[in-house]
This record gives C-alpha cells, structure tokens and sequence, in this order.
C-alpha cells in the first residue's frame, strides 16, 4: 500500500537506471510493490526500443522530448498517449525520447 505521504523528488539528482533493452534507461519516481503501479522517467537514445509488453491495467505516457514510435504512429514531443488495461505496445525511437509514465498495474 502507498504512503499517505507524498513523495517529493530531485529528479536531476537521480542517477539513470539501465534496463535489458541497450540504449533505454530509466529513474523510478514512484513504485507500489503491492499494486505493481508506478511512474517513470524513461530516457531512449536514437535507435533504441524497448520490447514487447503488456499493460494489465493501463498506462499514460507523454512524449516530452524527441518523438516516440509504435505501430508505426510516430508520437512527437507533447503527445500524450493512453494505453487501455490488456494493451500490448512495442515502443521504440529513431530520434531518441525523453517521456514521462504512469503505469496503473503490473507489466508483462
């Protein structure tokens, strides 16, 4: 269960992560270990993707920099995107992109 707390970060102090995927990293702003939701700075160089997935419960996402691409929609910066709870996305960049997530349940 998450803290009735809020919780105040310095994204810039914060180190990037790495994940599986080279070129796509990550800081972690908020994870509840119960629900599996979270938010996300993500961070994609050029030429980088990340794999196949599936959003049980949904996902909110905002291009803030670069452009994103899935299905071959090019998603450009300030596009906000909804991915509704089963949906399955394949996201990757040519340019790179900066994006801000929310994801409402566990990821497979």
């Amino acid at each position: 269960m998450e803290s009735a707390n809020p919780i105040i970060l310095q994204t810039k102090d914060m180190p990037w992560e790495s994940t599986d995927s080279p070129g796509v990293h990550y800081k972690s702003l908020r994870y509840d270990k119960t629900t599996k939701a979270g938010a996300v700075l993500i961070r994609m160089d050029a030429n980088s993707a990340y794999p196949e997935h599936l959003h049980t419960d949904g996902e909110d996402f905002i291009v803030m920099q670069g452009e994103l691409i899935i299905d071959d929609q090019h998603y450009r910066e300030g596009s906000y995107i909804y991915s509704p709870p089963q949906s399955i996305h394949h996201p990757r960049t040519e340019k790179g992109a900066f994006l801000f997530a929310v994801f409402h349940g566990k990821i497979i």
